[in-house]
């Protein structure tokens, strides 16, 4: 293959390549296992629906869907791909001239080093590396986020049975993706599973791929998420000093959906006992430790949520939402975990008609009284 000229790739929905006789037994791609479906049940909003039933929201994934009181989780299935092409961190990969398009989440052309066309992408390697046998893709586009890194990356190996990862040579995962190398320090790799961490421009054509594709597809986590949490848990030693048991998530300083009262909702909530951190600064065994401890969490909407995944059973959880962006991949990795969770609504800074495709960006703020008055209701419903 020369890897100086441009590839042109088309897409294809995995199913779609079953009639162009490249998947199944003995093709090019094979399906080779699935994690069964399983219901998880959902804390109900007893304090967030008297919002929701008043006040018109965006909500992810689907509108109405805060009335649910369990979402049915994702069947993670597993393919083994023969001479993929792989190009770049966020692992796009193609068979012959055509590019998976589960594979193309969270990627951007500038980012990732392609070109969109009308029903593909075009890439122009710098090189193509040729890796011989069997390798296992962690590969996920976002990666620069936590959120991102953990669960559309590192947690898709749980989906992997353990022959196939003992058959592998190495996880490929990607080099820039944010805290990856202290959380896999955290798990118990098999001894013969090296990393090979992949670059943004980088391109290999790899001899036989095993392709998890997902384990928590619109944010409805299967089972084995929560084992991913809880071997990390298990790994990080016990500190000796305690750790502080109502914690508020700092949101700031951020230009990404700013919480424009943070300063003051912080205030209130140290004058009852909160303790304000910021996860970023800290290392993820310490932010193991920090949710581990936890009795109450009080957090805006960010990926400082991811780690709840972290949280003990019980564990009191007040995620605080903008009107503009209800997003509830929290409230499922919430309902995973078996926490207790309950939303408060803020309004957006700018009219609904005034936000355009980046509405989940914009400024918002929250009624401190709100928050506070929860906090205590939170206490007496869960007591009760």
């Amino acid at each position: 293959m020369n890897g100086y000229a441009e590839i042109v790739l088309h897409h294809r929905a995995i199913e779609a390549f079953a009639p162009a006789g490249l998947l199944g037994p003995g093709r090019r791609i094979e399906h080779i296992h699935s994690l069964g479906a399983a219901r998880v049940d959902l804390s109900p909003l007893k304090i967030g629906r008297h919002f929701l039933e008043q006040w018109p929201v965006r909500e992810l994934p689907a509108q109405g869907v805060w009335r649910n009181d369990a979402y049915n989780s994702y069947a993670p299935p597993v393919f083994v791909v023969h001479d993929a092409l792989v190009h770049s961190s966020a692992g796009i990969i193609a068979v012959g001239d055509q590019v998976i398009l589960e594979t193309m989440g969270h990627t951007l052309p500038e980012t990732h080093g392609f070109r969109s066309l009308m029903r593909g992408l075009a890439i122009h390697p710098k090189a193509v590396r040729r890796l011989a046998g069997a390798h296992v893709s962690l590969l996920a586009g976002g990666e620069g986020n936590y959120y991102h890194s953990l669960l559309l990356s590192l947690a898709r190996l749980g989906a992997v049975p353990e022959n196939y990862q003992a058959a592998s040579a190495s996880l490929l995962v990607p080099r820039s993706a944010i805290r990856q190398t202290e959380v896999l320090a955290l798990l118990d790799l098999m001894p013969s599973l090296a990393v090979q961490e992949v670059e943004r421009d980088e391109t290999l054509l790899v001899e036989t791929l095993i392709l998890p594709l997902g384990v928590c597809m619109e944010s409805a986590f299967h089972p084995c998420v929560a084992d991913f949490f809880n071997a990390i848990s298990t790994n990080v030693a016990k500190q000796s000093r305690p750790t502080p048991t109502r914690l508020y998530i700092e949101r700031s300083p951020t230009s990404l959906r700013p919480l424009v009262n943070e300063r003051e909702l912080a205030a209130s909530l140290a004058a009852i006992g909160f303790t304000s951190v910021r996860p970023e600064t800290m290392s993820v065994a310490d932010q193991v430790r920090l949710f581990r401890g936890a009795e109450t969490i009080v957090a805006p909407h960010g990926a400082g949520l991811t780690n709840l995944g972290f949280c003990r059973p019980g564990t009191r959880v007040i995620e605080l939402l903008s009107d503009a962006y209800c997003n509830w991949c929290f409230r499922h990795l919430a309902g995973l975990m078996q926490l207790n969770y309950d939303c408060i609504l803020g309004r957006s800074r700018k009219p609904w008609p005034d936000l355009d495709v980046s509405f989940h960006r914009t400024p918002w703020q929250i009624s401190v009284n709100h928050v506070v008055a929860a906090v205590a209701q939170t206490r007496q419903l869960v007591a009760a």
